[in-house]
């Protein structure tokens, strides 16, 4: 089994100082094969911002994966927003935009959705999405095989914005190519796998988790999704916070299973 944390939407600079140590905590307690962090890392893409997000990750001394989100990018500098949009991304996180991980028989692609000619919305670039696709085709069958996006590709109820151009096209591609879960962040809110149930099956797995930390108005169920994954089986906790005690409990696992290129949920 392959255990993986989900954290997304960090916004460090805008973000729970109150949650810090004990999001630190409840990740270690699960003690994770590897940290996937699905984008805004910060607020403004500032260097101190990318420096606090970064102590904090790296101090989890878990192998990690990183993606870019839509904050990541500079706001108030056009000029960098233009000419240079992800070089306070590469200074300050990681140096690669669209990472690729293999551990046993999990492979992770991450896709760089954050768009510099918006400000909210993302897209789904074609020739990344045409890449993954071959390496989908051309790898090991039997391997179990994850995209890390931080827009969703697919937007549940309520959410319908069409904030992620192309999306729902290159959703066609990759579940053609042999994608099995998609795990994405950005709308602050909470979908686990998003229409398939006991009576519903579909072929593409979405995983929507809530921010971690972002401390804006109105904003709520802070936390991180544990995945843990096994031949044909995906479970899914959600750790929330407790705010009577400032810590981060989980809820009951939802346990998905996958056969005959369908996935379905266990009542």
């Amino acid at each position: 089994m392959m255990r993986i944390v989900h954290l997304t939407d960090l916004h460090f600079g805008l973000h729970r100082a109150d949650l810090v140590e004990p999001l630190q905590a409840a990740i270690l307690e699960n003690r994770p094969d590897l940290v996937v962090v699905s984008g805004d890392l910060t607020q403004r893409a500032r260097s101190g911002q990318f420096r606090a997000a970064m102590d904090f990750l790296r101090g989890l001394g878990i192998a990690l994966m990183l993606i870019p989100g839509n904050h990541d990018l500079p706001l108030f500098n056009p000029f960098a927003r233009l000419l240079n949009p992800f070089g306070a991304y590469r200074r300050g996180a990681a140096r690669e935009m669209t990472p690729v991980m293999q551990v046993g028989r999990v492979r992770l692609f991450g896709v760089n959705t954050a768009d510099p000619l918006q400000w909210r919305g993302g897209v789904a670039r074609s020739d990344e999405i045409a890449r993954i696709c071959a390496s989908l085709r051309a790898g090991p069958q039997d391997t179990f095989n994850i995209l890390v996006s931080h827009h969703p590709f697919e937007e549940p109820p309520g959410f319908e914005r069409g904030e992620t151009r192309n999306g729902l096209e290159a959703t066609q591609q990759l579940t053609e190519a042999g994608l099995h879960v998609v795990l994405s962040g950005h709308l602050h809110h909470w979908n686990i796998g998003l229409g398939v149930s006991a009576q519903a099956s579909r072929p593409l797995l979405h995983i929507q988790t809530g921010t971690a930390l972002c401390s804006r108005i109105g904003e709520r169920d802070h936390g991180f999704c544990v995945l843990e994954v096994e031949p044909a089986t995906l479970r899914a906790t959600r750790w929330l916070v407790a705010e009577d005690r400032a810590q981060f409990v989980p809820e009951a696992p939802a346990l998905f299973g996958y056969e005959k290129g369908l996935w379905h949920k266990f009542a």
